[in-house]
């Protein structure tokens, strides 16, 4: 990621479309605030978790995230 994504956070949850909702509602716009690597399918079919990435631009979005999420 480009130096304006500081902030990464990696989840292994299934639910990523409810995250990305609270994301836009408390966050703000995808590729605006924060940012979403795809599923990774690899880790997916080899050990059944699913693993998304996430990058933020500012740490207080970090920390809610992570508090909400983590």
């Amino acid at each position: 990621m480009t130096p304006d994504w500081k902030y990464c956070i990696t989840l292994y949850r299934a639910d990523w479309p409810d995250i990305e909702q609270w994301c836009v509602v408390n966050l703000g716009n995808f590729d605006d605030t924060w940012y979403k690597l795809g599923i990774d399918i690899a880790q997916q079919v080899v050990d059944g978790r699913v693993k998304t990435i996430w990058y933020f631009k500012q740490d207080h979005h970090a920390v809610l995230f992570a508090l909400k999420w983590s």
